[in-house]
């Protein structure tokens, strides 16, 4: 499934794909050095869809999620953590 990271604020990241959405929380940190993390991802936040409303997501659809944020930061050329 590819997905797009259609929103980043200090506290989640958006994405969608098609037309399904996710919501997952993080918090946006100041990083001191270029290696140190820019946001962190907290992935018990990582289970149900957005819309469509109370499905549950699959593992493979949380690895595309993960990949999807993880490209976005690096081509930013921001560090990310997920925990």
């Amino acid at each position: 499934m590819n997905f797009e990271v259609t929103h980043v604020s200090r506290g989640d990241i958006r994405l969608k794909s098609e037309d399904k959405h996710v919501r997952v929380l993080g918090e946006a940190l100041v990083a001191l050095a270029p290696n140190e993390p820019g946001y962190v991802i907290y992935l018990n936040s990582l289970n149900k869809w957005e819309v469509p409303p109370n499905v549950t997501l699959t593992e493979t659809e949380k690895r595309d999620v993960v990949s999807a944020i993880r490209k976005h930061f690096q081509d930013c050329g921001s560090v990310i953590e997920f925990e």
